[in-house]
């Protein structure tokens, strides 16, 4: 890598940038394990992040051998991952030192031709969404300084993804709400309307519109606003209802 500094700011920049239109998780994790395979010569990539959207986590490799069904298996079982992900701790070792109870990847692993295994946990204090297991055909230990590197980049695509999804949740509710408040609007706009034509209490008129709602399998809101835009009249309303519910409440 020619220009380490400018590749560590621009990539941290780039996996920063969650906050887009139509952004994709699948594709945003892709672009991680890419980078993880730029930092690391000769690695393969295999990440594993919970998703919102489905209740299975997306599963990145960057390598198909690392996608076959057997190996998926081993990595979802034993191994890096799940130590670093349940321990909370980097992991930075050798195949011929890892625990014994990785006893059936390391074999499976060192067949493929790996012989190093580092893994990051991808959280954000008490937030853990995934892991980085980077499997390399190297026989040394991944320096200091990219392991300070590649444990900030992991970092950095939690707090992203946190807060894309806070923006996402707050973007939903917000939605939610206006559309509660239009709503309300335009029931107390049929109220009005009703009770003016009628002339009665507008509690009246709201027993009315719910009676009709009701009695047609209609969300009152819906009613309300065939009513306001003059999709609708009082009369037809009005016809449609008991008299002695459009009696109720009328003035004096």
């Amino acid at each position: 890598m020619r220009n380490r500094e400018k590749w560590v700011a621009d990539t941290l920049v780039e996996l920063a940038d969650t906050l887009v239109p139509a952004f994709d998780p699948e594709n945003y994790w892709l672009c991680v394990a890419d980078r993880y395979q730029q930092l690391v010569p000769l690695s393969s990539i295999s990440l594993v992040a919970d998703s919102r959207q489905a209740a299975q986590p997306i599963v990145v490799n960057t390598d198909e051998r690392l996608g076959t069904p057997e190996m998926t298996g081993l990595l979802a079982e034993e191994g890096p991952g799940i130590d670093c992900r349940t321990g909370g701790h980097i992991v930075n070792v050798r195949l011929d030192d890892v625990p014994v109870r990785w006893e059936k990847l390391v074999p499976a692993a060192l067949s493929l031709g790996y012989l190093s295994v580092h893994a990051f946990p991808i959280r954000r204090r008490l937030d853990v969404l995934g892991t980085v297991t980077i499997l390399t055909t190297g026989t040394v230990h991944l320096p200091t300084a990219d392991v300070l590197i590649a444990d900030a980049l992991a970092d950095v695509a939690a707090t992203a993804m946190l807060n894309h999804h806070a923006i996402t949740e707050l973007t939903r509710t917000t939605t939610q709400l206006q559309g509660a408040l239009s709503s309300r609007v335009i029931i107390e706009q049929a109220k009005g309307l009703v009770s003016a034509r009628l002339e009665i209490d507008p509690s009246a008129a709201f027993l009315l519109l719910r009676r009709y709602a009701r009695g047609h399998n209609q969300r009152i809101g819906a009613l309300c606003e065939q009513l306001v835009a003059r999709r609708m009249t009082v009369s037809e309303l009005v016809a449609a209802v008991p008299k002695h519910v459009t009696g109720q409440g009328r003035r004096r």
